[in-house]
């Protein structure tokens, strides 16, 4: 198993533009773990389609889904990730499926 260092992280500060749209902000740190790369399974991919699997992807955070702590992206291999959905997994883990950005 080969575990990463991830970021929690949440924007903060944000102020509303003329045009009522959200703008600047900082990003907040909430909390550092580890993750780990968790592969789509056959069923999966046959329930939710390829574009999801394409563009997606899940990583399993040692955290208890009760005690994951409140966030919107998370940092791993240094490129920032938005966090769709969090899966629980108790009692010892939450997956966290994120959009992938590849180049």
């Amino acid at each position: 198993m080969i575990w990463k260092s991830c970021q929690l992280q949440i924007i903060t500060g944000q102020t509303e533009d003329a045009l009522g749209n959200m703008v600047g902000g900082e990003w907040q740190t909430v909390k550092d773990t580890f993750c780990r790369f968790t592969p789509w399974t056959d069923e999966q991919i046959a329930l939710e389609g390829r574009d999801v699997t394409r563009n997606q992807q899940r990583f399993a955070v040692p955290i208890p889904f009760a005690r994951f702590p409140e966030c919107t992206h998370a940092v791993i291999d240094g490129i920032r990730q938005q966090i769709t959905e969090k899966i629980d997994l108790t009692p010892r883990y939450t997956v966290i499926q994120v959009k992938a950005y590849k180049e």
